[in-house]
């Protein structure tokens, strides 16, 4: 009889740590798809212009308490101009929006989006590294690589659709870059308008 109470006793003590064990290993599951659930892009753009490219096109993720903040990464080209071979752009992409303001139903602007960026264009025109054909200090800059600024304004349609998506947005932005602004500094030859550029785009949400 002891010997049964003993072998039962046994059963049960290792059937509980096994469904602990199970538990434990589900809560690891979830939270595991959860974060990878978290890598999936939640978003699309394509933008013109923009000292990306021509065409930029990526994916891109919003989060915060009231989803004010994006990143986005974008490959771009730069077609054949000028006997010139096209090229290939990429660039990341931050982007801050405080508020937005309801216009009506499910119709929404953010009337103020800051970003910063970095682009780097690949080909053998767009150089890192001063070529040899250059005196030393020709440039100081590398021609490949620009970090840049935008301010713009978003016009967000709220879809809400498990076909359709979360919301489709028009946008588009001011912008300048690093050697600009510093070609600008104490040259009153150089207006704002021939620092600043102009770009547009559309960003989908799917969920």
């Amino acid at each position: 009889m002891l010997r049964l109470v003993f072998v039962l006793s046994l059963f049960f003590i290792s059937t509980a740590g096994d469904l602990e064990a199970k538990s434990n290993n589900e809560e690891k599951l979830t939270r595991l798809q959860g974060r990878w659930a978290g890598l999936m892009p939640k978003q699309s753009k394509i933008q013109f212009a923009g000292s990306m490219g021509m065409f930029s096109v990526g994916p891109g993720w919003y989060y915060g308490k009231k989803e004010q903040w994006e990143t986005d990464w974008f490959i771009g080209f730069i077609p054949k101009m000028g006997g010139r071979e096209g090229h290939i752009t990429t660039t990341l992409k931050q982007t801050y929006s405080p508020f937005k303001l309801r216009i009506k139903e499910n119709l929404y602007v953010e009337p103020l989006t800051a970003g910063i960026y970095i682009n780097k264009i690949f080909g053998p025109y767009f150089w890192s590294k001063l070529p040899e054909r250059y005196p030393k200090d020709y440039y100081f800059w590398a021609v490949n690589t620009r970090f840049n600024i935008s301010l713009g304004q978003v016009l967000k349609l709220d879809l809400n659709d498990d076909l359709l998506g979360k919301d489709l947005s028009l946008f588009y932005e001011f912008n300048t870059n690093d050697l600009y602004f510093i070609s600008a500094i104490g040259n009153q030859t150089i207006r704002l308008r021939d620092i600043i550029g102009f770009s547009f785009g559309v960003r989908y949400r799917i969920f």
